[in-house]
């Protein structure tokens, strides 16, 4: 019975974050269709190029607590005010130093007044991050029911909001307000649900000792999300960049507009990935304890399963993306379709990446994983430089497949303990029709 009510539990959490994926990526996907649409491609590119700006810096409001403190909720229950008041504190000075560094930022590269505040307000609504902390503690007692309402509550009223901007012909500093109020709607949302879970922020601690563990655990996954977000961010930015001087500020915007349009579709595709591998994760752990040979099997699966994926997903795709692009957004971002082609190959890397992070966790390889993002960060700028100026956005794709085509693979070549990852990969591109039993 214990372990049917276990289960029945676990499969409840894993629906709800299932379905609040699946509502958010359809509100999401739809109502970015109607801003992109009214805004058209040169205004939509100057949200994005500040979005993408600010963007690069968004782990530092994370700071790298999070996984940190689900563990530490998890373990050890009676300490929840002292670890979530210490890591709202942490996220604070983070969300400071972020709106900090993003304003030096935009003043030493000389931002147009618009862009600016734009970048100052999408900063600026980093400032009420710190409640995101609640979430963890849901997380840490496997209730998503209570995160996901407050998460659907965001997404409808940014929508409802988008959409009435939209109705009035708001200007575009206005939608830059949206990010205030999705970040406003969480803070709101989240303390009412502790409050009526017997919880209040008001009795939250900083205690000194904890803050120096959070920091010293936590330092690793800042560094490594910080290389995440520069390589997920940095095309939009260094497109508006690059190009403003030879087709000037109003065509560059306008070129990271149709980026952003086909890299917001591919991005939609992106969960589905995610859950595969959140849902295998726990048959490879047990292989992992269990059996190498089976524990083989299964990440031999899972790479075959997700290179299936990127066929059955990509090759429709590369043939359907400028139809498809023209008929949801109109002729105006006809050219995003030819993005969206090149983006279908980039799935390819997305969907083995994912996988290999089954591989990554049960090896406690994160130093390693540390080593590939920053590597596929700065090789992904060093590209981006020289193809962006020939090349315009399609430069930026070929820039993104080169630096994942070293870091998700070719690094695996040069350390003992992750050839054999390697030859997995390989193997399980190779055989992606033949999945074994593995039981």
């Amino acid at each position: 019975m214990l372990r049917t009510e276990g289960f029945r539990k676990y499969l409840g959490n894993t629906s709800w974050l299932f379905g609040e994926q699946v509502v958010r990526l359809v509100v999401v996907l739809v109502t970015g269709i109607y801003v992109a649409r009214y805004l058209g491609d040169a205004l939509f590119g100057q949200l994005n190029y500040a979005t993408g700006f600010v963007g690069m810096f968004f782990a530092l409001s994370a700071m790298g607590v999070d996984q940190i403190i689900v563990r530490d909720l998890v373990q050890r229950p009676e300490r929840r005010d002292e670890l979530l008041g210490t890591a709202a504190f942490i996220k604070l000075v983070g969300s400071v130093l972020l709106l900090a560094v993003v304003l030096a930022a935009s003043f030493i590269k000389g931002m147009d007044a618009l862009t600016a505040t734009l970048v100052l307000v999408i900063a600026g609504a980093e400032l009420l991050r710190p409640f995101s902390v609640i979430e963890h503690h849901f997380m840490a007692r496997v209730d998503a029911r209570s995160s996901v309402r407050v998460q659907f509550a965001q997404v409808l009223l940014s929508a409802v909001f988008k959409l009435s901007l939209i109705a009035l012909q708001a200007p575009l500093i206005w939608f830059a307000w949206v990010y205030v109020l999705e970040t406003f709607v969480l803070a709101v949302g989240y303390s009412l649900a502790l409050a009526r879970d017997g919880g209040s922020w008001r009795t939250w601690k900083v205690s000194a000792p904890t803050l120096r563990y959070l920091v010293s655990e936590s330092w690793p996954m800042l560094v490594y999300g910080v290389a995440l977000y520069i390589q997920a961010k940095i095309d939009q930015v260094m497109i508006g960049d690059m190009l403003a001087s030879t087709m000037g500020q109003e065509a560059a915007y306008a070129e990271v507009g149709q980026y952003s349009v086909a890299l917001k579709m591919i991005e939609a595709m992106g969960f589905l990935p995610v859950i595969v591998q959140k849902s295998l994760a726990p048959a490879i752990t047990r292989a992992k304890v269990q059996d190498p040979a089976l524990y083989a099997d299964r990440l031999l699966n899972q790479y075959r399963l997700m290179f299936l994926m990127f066929l059955v997903t990509s090759v429709p795709l590369y043939f359907l993306a400028k139809p498809l692009i023209v008929w949801l957004y109109g002729e105006a971002f006809a050219p995003a379709g030819t993005l969206l082609s090149l983006f279908a190959i980039r799935l390819f890397f997305t969907n083995m990446g994912v996988a290999k992070a089954s591989f990554i966790t049960n090896e406690g390889l994160f130093r390693y994983s540390l080593l590939t993002a920053l590597v596929g960060a700065g090789l992904n700028i060093a590209i981006n430089y020289f193809l962006i100026p020939p090349f315009k956005s399609i430069g930026a794709i070929w820039a993104t497949i080169g630096s994942f085509l070293v870091s998700i693979f070719l690094l695996d070549l040069l350390f003992p303990r992750t050839r054999v990852n390697f030859r997995w990969m390989v193997q399980g591109m190779a055989t992606f029709w033949r999945f074994h039993r593995a039981t």
